[in-house]
């Protein structure tokens, strides 16, 4: 297949988005599928991919400014250097499907394939203007459950729940510890309102002689380190940005995964901290339901009722034997998630929605 793919960010930038696209892209470069990628700023996957103006429009506020800038470049130098594709891989929100049409016809793609990364929220573009935009593109990926049941319900088209994949460094083996000194929990997450990581202090106060670990930097720090200091709260550590390595080893050393996100799509890191073992206690968001079974690897709460996510750390706590097996269990069922896995199930389903319209 020949596949032009476009975003804005590529690594070493951070962020989910561009992690995805560079191990997809990888992937099906390895397995003799031609990749091209448009981008604006980071680094080039291969000598197939092109820079597009030296401004980083991805800074521009409101952000689809920057988008719709993007897209119009790229349609400018598909218009004076004409290239064929298979298929158009879309990453991103509702401005990067306004430019379809012409992309499709100047390039002469038989399919467009959307990736959404994130949820849908309320505003007018996601509710009435992505769901008109989507009768253009022919496939559909969504790394939530949440985002994939919303869309299917506003625009009658069919949407692929697909969560990104898992960085081979978390499938290391290694001796996990059952009887700690102290019993710990660890939070990924950026530091953003969203992530409701309010409540993690909240359930800390409640469990003051286990540890919590927040890794993760965010403008939501400040108001963070606020509540910590104002309550005397001593068994939280903000530690903020690591590298993956370095949150593998807090993985590794911890006891159990605590998410309270009010929204996500799939969080990549529960399925990174089931890779090494932990148990997972969290909120739904991004229908997280779906992977977590009660007291098979985790448990998933619907509230955000500090009392309900206290008991459940307590009974993984208290539990070594209930723990062995959710490290087992969890252990397993992540490598169904691993980079390998998750790109040939994308390949697989481009291609047959490729030969169908053959």
């Amino acid at each position: 297949m020949k596949i032009l793919r476009n975003y804005t960010k590529l690594p070493p930038l951070k962020g989910g988005m561009e992690n995805h696209i560079s191990h997809l892209s990888k992937i099906q470069l390895k397995n003799n599928h031609i990749i091209k990628v448009f981008f604006n700023d980071g680094e080039s996957i291969s000598k197939n991919d092109e820079k597009v103006c030296k401004l980083k429009l991805h800074r521009f506020r409101p952000q689809f400014i920057g988008m719709i800038i993007f897209y119009f470049l790229i349609t400018l130098k598909l218009l004076f250097k004409k290239q064929q594709f298979d298929i158009i891989h879309i990453h991103g929100d509702w401005s990067s499907l306004l430019f379809v049409k012409i992309l499709k016809k100047l390039t002469n793609a038989k399919i467009v394939v959307l990736s959404l990364h994130d949820q849908l929220t309320q505003k007018y573009t996601h509710q009435k203007l992505l769901p008109k935009l989507v009768q253009d593109v022919d496939l559909i990926f969504s790394t939530g459950y949440d985002t994939a049941n919303e869309l299917e319900k506003l625009s009658s088209k069919k949407v692929i729940v697909q969560p990104s994949g898992i960085n081979e460094i978390f499938f290391e083996k290694f001796a996990k510890q059952y009887e700690n000194e102290r019993f710990t929990i660890v939070t990924v997450a950026n530091l953003f309102p969203k992530k409701n990581i309010e409540l993690v202090l909240e359930i800390a106060q409640e469990l003051p002689a286990c540890k919590f670990v927040i890794v993760g930097e965010g403008t939501h720090r400040i108001i963070l380190e606020s509540i910590i200091k104002s309550n005397s709260i001593s068994n939280v550590e903000l530690v903020g940005f690591k590298s993956a390595v370095e949150v593998r080893e807090y993985y590794q050393q911890s006891d159990c995964y605590l998410l309270t996100s009010f929204a996500e799509g799939t969080p990549t890191s529960s399925l990174e901290a089931m890779a090494c073992g932990l148990p997972i206690i969290s909120s739904n968001a991004g229908g997280l339901g779906n992977i977590v079974k009660e007291n098979e690897n985790g448990f998933i709460l619907d509230d955000f009722d500090k009392k309900r996510y206290v008991k459940r750390i307590n009974l993984i706590k208290d539990d070594v034997n209930l723990r062995v097996k959710m490290f087992e269990t969890n252990v397993l069922l992540a490598k169904n998630y691993t980079w390998d896995n998750v790109a040939r199930h994308i390949t697989q389903i481009m291609e047959k929605t490729l030969y169908a319209k053959n």
